[in-house]
């Protein structure tokens, strides 16, 4: 009896419904079932990734899951994609493929607020995507969530199959942009923006980028790489950045980074620290 999942009759048993349900509603369902028979999924969502709008989840599943708080991709959608990983690679539109979490994250994710905010919280130790550029300025990404890490034999199960996973994902998914995604609105600019705005109006640029990839979860050595400066000089940024904005934490950058987004109405293409720091004041 083999041990390989991939050549178990189950496995091309759910293969061929998957075929059978490209171009229907069910065929979101029958890919992670077949996806399933390789490792238990905790949690499961398609999101589309238009590059000039907003998110949407087209497909999610968690009921069998307890310990996903409730509203977690819709908390995901209002902003905090911002700072996901898997989100940032399609926006740098890296080739379609397989991609584990730790492969496109910052050195120290598990160290950032997102983090402890999406997967600690969410008692989530890993998470895979299968991302597909469907159209130039447009990506998909089948995302895969797991409680526990994935041992390298099973990674490299799912990552053997990315051929037949994209091209069925292409299939059905086939002039999606027809379908209509969600497109932002006047009003949801102000999240798309906001990251790349985040403490314009009391920053300097360099101490604007420095702030955002603190966000996304880079340590002061990756910094310092991406920037092309040594470790003091972003050290010195990093003190600066907290000065000026009042706060002495990565957790604290974290929480008036949300905050702000969540007060952001009306400050179009604006620091949303603009006008939420009028409000303290």
């Amino acid at each position: 009896m083999t041990d390989d999942p991939l050549l178990l009759t189950t496995w091309f048993e759910n293969q061929a419904q998957v075929t059978e349900a490209i171009g229907r509603p069910g065929f979101a369902a029958a890919l992670f079932g077949a996806l399933a028979v390789i490792r238990p999924i905790q949690a499961t969502t398609v999101y589309l990734y238009p590059h000039d709008g907003m998110p949407c989840a087209l497909f999610e599943q968690d009921a069998k899951a307890p310990w996903q708080p409730e509203g977690n991709v819709a908390r995901y959608l209002s902003g905090f994609y911002l700072l996901d990983p898997f989100y940032g690679a399609c926006m740098e539109q890296v080739a379609s493929g397989c991609y584990g979490l730790f492969e496109v994250a910052p050195d120290q994710f598990e160290q950032s607020e997102y983090y402890q905010s999406f997967y600690r919280h969410s008692h989530l130790a890993d998470e895979l995507n299968y991302l597909l550029q469907l159209a130039p300025g447009q990506s998909l990404a089948v995302s895969l969530a797991f409680t526990d890490r994935l041992d390298a034999d099973t990674r490299a199960r799912f990552g053997r199959i990315t051929p037949w996973v994209l091209a069925v994902l292409g299939k059905h998914f086939a002039g999606l942009d027809n379908r209509g995604g969600r497109f932002e609105n006047l009003l949801e600019q102000r999240i798309h923006t906001a990251l790349n705005n985040f403490g314009s109006s009391l920053l300097t640029e360099r101490e604007c980028r420095i702030a955002q990839l603190i966000l996304r979860g880079h340590s002061t050595k990756s910094l310092a790489e991406r920037l092309g400066v040594s470790e003091d000089t972003i050290k010195s940024h990093r003190k600066n950045v907290y000065a000026k904005l009042d706060i002495g934490t990565q957790s604290e950058l974290f929480s008036l980074f949300i905050d702000a987004l969540a007060n952001a109405q009306g400050v179009l293409g604006r620091d949303p620290l603009e006008s939420y720091m009028g409000k303290l004041r």
